[in-house]
């Protein structure tokens, strides 16, 4: 018996739903006996199922069969074209929370930045930095870049932006964004990443470039979106 045919198993049984979410796989003792194993060809067949993405390591309780409730990032909705974050929210109130990290008014935007955004030598930008946590569990780091010709000076700069979010005073001070466009990439994480997403090692990200446009076609903003996969759902309506 290999651990391939021990996670061959277990996956059966999860898919059929003798295993459901949240339930505890047998141990590898459990699975020692039942399969005549050695230990390492036990915990390998776990492990195997962890590298899917299937179950989830409770340090001290167990191997359990991960509950995958995603979240649904609907980039064609939002107010004022501003993709928007939602989930369902459970009887305990529990949901996304955004937390503003930092905001740096003016920052020397890197050359990629800087041709994006369609400025010149010597322009700024205004830097905001953010994080999307679920149940307290960090699973979303965004920064956002705007020309600091715009955005310095006004909420947009503080740390709190107030109600509409960036959108909304880059509408109110004459630069609605109008038309969006997204490049997205699946990876594996930075170190830098990992830290600030509380993953494992080896979890897959999505990796999200939004740039938003006027009507006249200049660039206002550009962000950079790094998402756990394994807690979302991509949603595009395309006509």
């Amino acid at each position: 018996m290999t651990a391939a045919s021990i996670a061959k198993d277990l996956r059966a049984a999860i898919r059929s739903g003798t295993y459901k979410p949240g339930d505890r796989l047998p141990s590898e003792a459990a699975l020692m006996s039942n399969y005549g194993v050695a230990r390492m060809t036990a915990r390998h067949g776990l492990s195997m199922l962890k590298d899917e993405g299937l179950t989830v390591t409770r340090h001290g309780s167990g191997v359990f069969v991960r509950s995958f409730e995603p979240i649904v990032r609907d980039s064609t909705g939002g107010k004022a074209g501003e993709s928007t974050v939602t989930a369902e929210i459970d009887e305990t109130g529990a949901g996304l929370v955004v937390r503003t990290l930092a905001v740096t008014a003016e920052a020397e935007p890197s050359e990629k930045i800087r041709t994006t955004l369609g400025l010149a030598e010597g322009d700024k930008v205004t830097v905001r930095e953010r994080l999307h946590l679920r149940e307290r569990k960090p699973v979303l780091f965004a920064t956002s870049y705007l020309p600091a010709a715009i955005a310095a000076g006004t909420p947009i700069a503080d740390q709190e932006v107030g109600p509409g979010g960036t959108h909304a005073r880059l509408t109110e001070a004459g630069h609605a964004p109008v038309r969006f466009r997204e490049d997205v990439v699946g990876r594996m994480p930075t170190i830098e990443e990992i830290e600030e997403l509380r993953i494992e090692p080896g979890t897959p990200v999505l990796a999200v470039t939004r740039t938003a446009f006027t009507k006249d076609g200049s660039p206002v903003e550009v962000s950079h979106v790094v998402l756990d996969a394994g807690e979302f759902m991509l949603r595009y309506d395309i006509d």
